[in-house]
């Protein structure tokens, strides 16, 4: 988050092949690992919508509540929610 706003996000997928590409990056600031932002979808999204949000390459996504907070959802809570 900049200034209250959402600009990007870290993954544990990419964070990994960063710092095996780049070992120095330990290092550095938050800025150089950043990714891009994961999707939003409001907290009554069906499950079932998720998969077209959750791929392969972006693994969550940040459900916003009636509050405005956000909540992330993972590959792995869409399985739990399913089981």
């Amino acid at each position: 988050m900049q200034n209250n706003e959402l600009i990007g996000a870290i993954s544990d997928n990419g964070l990994f092949q960063k710092i095996f590409s780049n070992p120095d990056l330990k290092n550095e600031s938050i800025e150089s690992v950043i990714e891009p932002l994961l999707p939003i979808v409001s907290f009554d999204t069906p499950i079932e919508k998720l998969k077209f949000y959750i791929t392969k390459d972006n693994g969550a996504v940040l459900g916003k509540d009636e509050a405005g907070m956000y909540h992330i959802v993972t590959k792995y809570d869409v399985i739990q929610s399913l089981g």
